[in-house]
């Protein structure tokens, strides 16, 4: 500033001017200061502050954001990012309107609350963005939000009503379980007017406000019962109520909280339950009633330890028990052993945890002996452990008899033996010695007086062995023998003798052969026993059905596996018929269908019981069908194993052929008490060049064993004083081991099968029941001397068999009388005599055929066709002499000689058929 010294006033002016520059500008810089001050104590607070602070300008430059800013990322981010572009969103809204504004930001995890201010001063304009972080104020909200769900959604599930009343018991709240309850009161109204409103009994609104008044007075829950009216008339609604009052700090009732509960199905339960264990306890009473009449003795048992639990049998047995031992206890009175019994079976029942059955012995302390047949069980406990259930029933009267049963079981087996031994023993001495008086000799009528005798004794010996039959059957003890044999060859066999005794009664016989139907016919079994069925049955038919009846004997082919055949068998005939009410009496034993059958028919009454009893071993069933006057079918059907023809001649046995040379020269020992048997051994093995050397008694026996040396010895079983087990015993203790070990065959009368196996179990090396015949005794003793031929049954090529045809076609002529006429020198008494005799002997020998060829005994086959050859010879019958030739060739194949066989029984049958049985005059 320059100022003129030529003009005062001027500068007067000027100065004055000056002093107002001056104080102007004083004044400006004390504002700036002031604002300095002001805007670094701002930005003081502003840096210090928690809550992010953010300035942008108008064309959204960040212009400021203190250091809160940063500890949020992403906060403060450049253009473009979300937070920016949210803030220039939110910038443009408040500069739109020229107000403030406040927004929710969530950036990273956090909430904020924005405050949005626009702000313009001194010309300048911006928007500022304060920040207020909320997260944790969102969390808790979020948390009662939740918690508020979670109580509304338990108190809307809860079964219970749930409702708050004010201090005048008007309803403020109820849950849905109250409003499906209370479904007519409103919000702000009494129980009472909701029971004038549903015409509820008011009892309920005046129990109500008893107990709203005494929780208050007690400042405590009060709890009732109501019982509410059914709906529809049903039953009454049990409810279970409470109130429980809340209190101001003032000790003002604030609210009643109540709290209802439908006890209905629990008071119906309660109910059903004391109903329940009333009806239980009758059924405990019904129990004890019951188990208390039982006479079974029933208790429970810890393990060798008291009993928990008897019934009045059981409780009567102790206290007998104690009163004869004079004991506290009746375990004290039982015997030791006894007692020991009874525990290891508690204990195996308790171990196994499974039931067991024994039978247990008490002795009184009287020395009455009783027996138990008890089922003890395990009953398991809930812990785990078992106890012993037992249920005891008296036997001692069933074991008495059991006992008696027992021995009248070994009596009658005793009395069988005894008479099996005392008739087969002198029927022995009848047939042996007939047959070796028909080996001498003998004229005509001599000739016929030892058929008839052989006859008789072979009936005889029939019956005997029925009666055998029936005692092994009712004792268990006929077995069944498992042999290879062709099915369709044992039916034929077995019939076609019979056929023969039936044209001659003057009774037509029709059948169906099994070969029709049988593609395999080879099986597995017993034939032996099968064609003593057919036999039974098909001689039954003939013995009932009278002249110009008609029987029908058929096998039938009823189905296949791979492994087994399946078989029906019938027989038909036209006889006098079964009344209904016989059906079931004819298949007892000695029992025929009416009183006087034995007396017009004859027979024991044990063939159909033994039939019945034979299939049903072999797993048939015998079925009868009859009508009285119009005849009887009897039918079975059996299952057997199939083999292949080649198997079975496999499992066929060797046959041991008898030679003369086999046993001729050598000595054996005879130990037999009776005369007769021991004379007829002597005399048939004397035919053979066997040298005997007879023993009639035990001691005897041992006297000659000790002096000479034997190849074999025959020993008799029953003799009086040393029998025949304990004369082997000695023999077989001969300081010799070569003489100890001497061959011995047991000779007896007793033909079971379980005394064969004891003989064997002493050391006698085989059995031969009597009566036998002479190839019998030669084979068996061929066979202990070690030199028979054993002949493996093979498929050998077949020889060339005589032609034999039934109906007599063929070469040759199928008999030729000359040489009898020439033998009976015209004496047609002789010649008709002797034509009798043939016609009556054939048919049994044809049975014996038979028989022999289905147990493939060729021995007896080949004694057959030697008894045979005179009678044949003598009538001329030269088509069969070759294949009596051929069955009585030593070492012969099973396969021939069953050919051979066939075709003999099949030429005697024609023989029967065409022969005349007198010739005229």
């Amino acid at each position: 500033m320059v100022a003129t010294l030529s003009s005062p006033p001027a500068a007067a002016d000027a100065l004055a001017e000056l002093r107002a520059e001056l104080e102007a500008e004083r004044a400006h810089r004390c504002r700036a200061e002031a604002e300095a001050i002001h805007l670094r104590l701002t930005a003081h607070l502003a840096e210090r502050s928690s809550n992010p602070l953010v300035r942008l300008g108008l064309e959204g430059q960040l212009q400021y954001a203190n250091d809160a800013c940063f500890k949020v990322p992403d906060l403060v981010g450049g253009p473009g990012t979300p937070v920016r572009q949210w803030m220039d969103a939110r910038a443009a809204e408040v500069w739109s309107t020229g107000h403030s504004d406040e927004h929710e930001l969530a950036v990273a995890g956090h909430s904020f609350l924005a405050c949005v201010v626009p702000v313009q001063e001194e010309g300048e304009a911006y928007t500022v963005f304060y920040l207020t972080d909320v997260t944790k104020l969102r969390a808790a909200e979020t948390e009662l939000r939740e918690q508020h769900t979670f109580y509304e959604a338990l108190l809307k599930h809860m079964p219970a009503a749930v409702s708050v009343l004010d201090a005048q018991q008007r309803l403020t709240y109820r849950n849905p379980a109250g409003n499906a309850l209370r479904k007519r009161a409103e919000l702000g109204h009494t129980f009472g007017e909701y029971c004038r409103a549903n015409a509820l009994p008011t009892a309920l609104a005046e129990r109500r406000k008893r107990m709203f008044q005494r929780a208050i007075t007690q400042r405590a829950g009060v709890d009732w019962e109501e019982e509410w009216p059914g709906l529809n008339a049903g039953p009454p609604v049990h409810w279970l109520r409470s109130y429980q009052p809340v209190f101001h700090e003032d000790g003002a009732l604030r609210v009643m909280i109540s709290y209802g509960l439908d006890v209905t199905g629990r008071r119906r339960a309660e109910a059903q339950a004391r109903a329940s264990e009333a009806a239980v306890a009758a059924q405990q009473a019904f129990v004890s009633q019951v188990l208390d009449l039982n006479p079974n003795l029933i208790y429970v048992r810890k393990p060798q330890a008291e009993v928990v639990f008897q019934n009045r049998a059981m409780l009567e047995l102790r206290q007998l028990v104690k009163q004869l031992a004079g004991t506290n206890t009746a375990t004290a009175g039982i015997v030791h052993d006894e007692r020991t019994s009874f525990d290891l079976s508690d204990n195996d029942v308790v171990a196994l945890r499974r039931p067991l059955m024994v039978s247990d012995r008490l002795t009184l302390p009287n020395g009455e002996v009783r027996w138990y047949q008890s089922m003890k069980c395990p009953l398991v406990q809930p812990d785990g452990t078992a106890h012993v259930l037992c249920v005891s029933t008296d036997i001692t009267t069933l074991k008495a008899a059991q006992l008696a049963a027992e021995a009248a079981a070994t009596a009658r087996e005793n009395f069988l033996a005894n008479m099996s031994h005392e008739i087969r023993t002198p029927l022995h001495g009848v047939l042996g010695m007939a047959s070796l008086l028909a080996k001498t000799p003998l004229d005509t009528d001599q000739q016929r007086f030892v058929g008839t005798i052989q006859h008789t004794g072979q009936h005889l010996l029939s019956v005997v062995n029925d009666v055998l039959d029936m005692a092994k059957i009712t004792s268990g003890q006929l077995e069944l023998d498992q042999t290879a044999f062709n099915l369709c060859e044992s039916m034929f066999n077995a019939v076609q003798p019979l056929i023969i005794l039936a044209q001659q009664k003057g009774i037509t016989v029709q059948g169906t052969r099994l070969s029709e139907s049988c593609d395999h016919p080879w099986v597995v079994g017993d034939p032996y026993r099968l064609n003593q069925i057919l036999l039974n049955l098909v001689s039954n038919a003939i013995k009932f059905t009278p002249p110009g009846g008609t029987i029908s004997v058929g096998g039938y082919f009823l189905s296949e596996t791979e492994t087994t055949a399946t078989t029906e068998f019938r027989v038909t005939d036209t006889g006098i018929g079964i009344a209904l009410d016989k059906l079931e009496a004819i298949f007892q034993e000695f029992t025929q269908a009416y009183a006087d059958t034995a007396r017009h028919f004859g027979g024991t009454g044990l063939g159909l019981s033994i039939c019945r009893a034979l299939v049903k071993q072999m797993g048939g069933a015998l079925r009868v069908e009859s009508e009285v006057g119009q005849g009887s079918t009897f039918a079975f059907t059996i299952t057997l194993p199939k083999t292949a023809a080649e198997q079975a001649i496999a499992l066929a046995p060797a046959t041991a052929m008898l030679g003369h040379r086999a046993v001729r020269g050598r000595r054996v020992l005879l130990a037999e008490d009776n005369p007769v048997s021991a004379e007829v051994a002597q005399l048939l093995l004397a035919g053979h060049g066997v040298a005997v050397d007879v023993a009639a008694s035990g001691a005897a026996a041992l006297a000659l064993f000790a002096a000479n040396t034997y190849d074999a010895v025959l020993m008799d079983i029953q003799m009086p004083g040393m029998n025949g087990l304990e004369a082997t015993a000695h023999l077989r203790a001969h300081p010799d081991p070569v003489r100890a070990a001497t061959p011995i065959l047991a000779l007896t009368a007793n033909a079971f099968r379980a005394d064969a196996e004891k003989y064997r179990a002493a050391g006698l090396n085989d059995t031969l029941a009597k009566p036998y015949v002479e190839a019998e005794l030669l084979a068996k003793l061929a066979s202990l001397l070690g030199e028979a031929t054993l002949i493996p049954v093979e498929e050998d090529p077949p020889p060339a068999p005589a032609p034999i045809c039934p109906d007599a076609e063929g070469p040759g002529p199928l008999y030729d009388l000359a040489r009898l006429r020439e033998t009976a020198h015209g004496s047609l008494v002789f010649i008709n005599r002797i034509l009798a005799a043939f016609h009556a002997n054939t048919p049994g020998a044809l049975v014996e055929l038979q028989a022999a060829q289905a147990a493939n005994d060729l021995t007896v086959l080949a004694a057959l066709a030697h008894r045979l050859r005179p009678s044949l010879q003598l009538m001329g019958a030269q088509l069969l002499v070759p294949q009596l030739a051929v069955l009585e060739t030593p070492g012969v194949a099973s396969v021939e000689a069953h050919r051979a066989a066939r075709a003999l029984a099949r030429g005697l049958a024609a023989l029967l058929r065409h022969m005349p049985q007198s010739v005229p005059a």
